[in-house]
């Protein structure tokens, strides 16, 4: 496994999804990018390190507690809004990689176990990247997101409130439809892959939609 490889796709792939938690949630990119980059950077290496010592089921863990930490300390957000922020981000993402895998194998560009650092691996990584950054930039140029999570905030009750809720329900939606999907895709011999890439596509086009209706404000 090529360390170069690993950390580049690795880079981008976290990159993008700090990229989207901070567009989605309105916090500044200029401010930031630098502090993105460096954590971006450190997963990376976390994730290579993790990998290359056969730890993967302890690498969510890690990731999960870094993440967590740096939305907490940087962004000075509540516990509970970090967490919000978190599984956002990598829900969408997960909906992201799932559809593209699932396209992958329909068209049988990706057959047997998906590894990192492999070509078919770097692949499916720079494209979900793509989804994520083109999509933070859409978001971004249309004035999308949401406000309900402020620097410095306590938990309001802002969060569940009009359209956040309805955004934050389906997100929950997804990720039980993303969890769903996976285990067929593994349990079936013959998996329905176009069926499950065409209901994940629908449920990424719903959430880009709902992200770029203006959230609902509290007087």
């Amino acid at each position: 496994m090529s360390l170069l490889e690993y950390i580049t796709f690795s880079f981008l792939e976290y990159l993008s999804l700090f990229v989207f938690i901070f567009v989605q949630f309105r916090f500044s990119i200029k401010e930031n990018i630098t502090q993105i980059g460096m954590i971006a950077l450190l997963l990376s290496f976390v994730s290579y390190s993790f990998t290359s010592s056969d730890l993967n089921g302890v690498l969510p863990l890690v990731q999960f507690i870094i993440v967590l930490l740096y939305i907490r300390m940087v962004m000075k957000v509540t516990i509970f809004n970090a967490l919000l922020m978190y599984f956002v981000g990598y829900i969408v993402l997960g909906v992201a990689q799932t559809c593209i895998v699932a396209v992958a194998r329909h068209i049988q560009f990706l057959q047997g176990d998906l590894k990192p650092a492999t070509y078919e691996g770097d692949v499916l990584q720079f494209i979900s990247s793509c989804i994520l950054l083109l999509s933070s930039y859409v978001i971004y140029y249309l004035k999308g997101g949401f406000s309900f999570i402020e620097a410095r905030s306590r938990f309001s009750k802002k969060t569940f409130v009009g359209k956040n809720v309805i955004y934050i329900s389906f997100v929950i939606l997804a990720f039980i439809i993303t969890v769903v999907s996976s285990i067929i895709m593994i349990e079936l011999e013959n998996p329905p892959y176009l069926l499950i890439a065409s209901i994940l596509l629908i449920i990424l086009i719903s959430l880009f939609y709902l992200s770029l209706r203006k959230d609902e404000v509290i007087d």
